[in-house]
């Protein structure tokens, strides 16, 4: 598979501003987080010579060609407030698409415990630290988009030891992962996609946490009681479907429901829709443009 690395050299200052572009038009996958990376600097103290550059990948598929164009587009808008040049599109095979992101994905502690850890680095957790340690494959979660860190933050939260947890729509395994290490007894992680599957059981495994998380291909496990806590880090119109599908029957009186990955425009949608069906809402985090949402079911 081949891959496109798209770069912006800009002043600091406008490097944020080029990461939510970057985030906003390429957000669902480990490829879609910025990575900046600041140079020049100068022994003098003259920041006036920094740069930042700020790069992301796409698959080079007519999907990925299609998220360049709209990045392009958004970036020439950005144009007219801020000096922001044409980003350079650099194709990359398999290989040095790794090799790149390796040299970018580094430990990311997130909340008060987690630290998410790149299987390829050496780490040692200190003795309130909690590592999740992920290799994420060529198209899955790493804990840096905003939307995966304040699931991890609500999971932080909500899982007490003992209980049992639902991951709809795992990914890398990076939220049933956390969830076993914070304390959870039994997690049953779902995705529709076979190749997350093959990635999640490889990290599960990685993590030593084999007997602790059940693997499911598919949307919700057929015939499964109900669980304390259902985390779901999916964008919302995918949030709604589940509910209508019948995502609210898998959380037990009193039990949890996380939701993660809302934009702003649609948090109204999304909490209508658990309202109606009975939850109260008892924790709101944001960061940037994204929700998170931990809801409790009161019938």
């Amino acid at each position: 598979m081949r891959w496109l690395e798209i770069s912006v050299t800009v002043d600091p200052e406008v490097a944020e501003a080029v990461s939510e572009v970057f985030h906003r038009f390429n957000p669902d996958a480990a490829q879609g987080s910025a990575v900046i990376e600041v140079s020049g600097f100068d022994p003098t103290g003259d920041v006036h010579h920094l740069r930042a550059t700020v790069r992301t990948y796409v698959p080079d598929t007519p999907e990925g060609r299609a998220r360049l164009q709209r990045i392009e587009e958004a970036l020439a808008h950005l144009n007219a407030i801020r000096p922001v040049p044409h980003p350079h599109v650099r194709p990359l095979d398999e290989t040095e698409w790794w090799t790149a992101w390796q040299r970018h994905f580094k430990p990311l502690r997130v909340g008060k415990q987690l630290v998410i850890v790149p299987a390829w680095h050496t780490y040692h957790p200190s003795p309130d630290e909690v590592p999740v340690i992920i290799e994420p494959g060529m198209a899955f979660g790493t804990g840096l988009h905003p939307s995966t860190r304040l699931a991890l933050r609500l999971l932080e939260g909500a899982v007490t030891p003992g209980i049992r947890v639902l991951d709809v729509g795992t990914g890398s395994g990076i939220l049933a992962i956390a969830a076993a290490r914070l304390g959870a007894r039994a997690v049953t992680a779902t995705d529709i996609d076979p190749q997350a599957i093959v990635a999640a059981r490889d990290n599960i495994a990685r993590n030593r946490l084999t007997a602790q998380v059940t693997l499911h291909e598919g949307s919700l496990p057929p015939g499964e009681p109900p669980f304390d806590v259902v985390v779901v880090n999916i964008l919302h119109h995918v949030i709604l479907n589940l509910l209508d599908q019948g995502l609210w029957a898998y959380v037990q009186p009193g039990g949890s429901l996380l939701l993660s990955g809302i934009l702003r425009p649609h948090e109204t949608d999304v909490l209508l829709a658990v309202m109606a069906r009975g939850g109260r809402l008892v924790e709101r985090l944001t960061e940037e443009d994204w929700i998170a949402l931990h809801v409790k079911r009161h019938d």
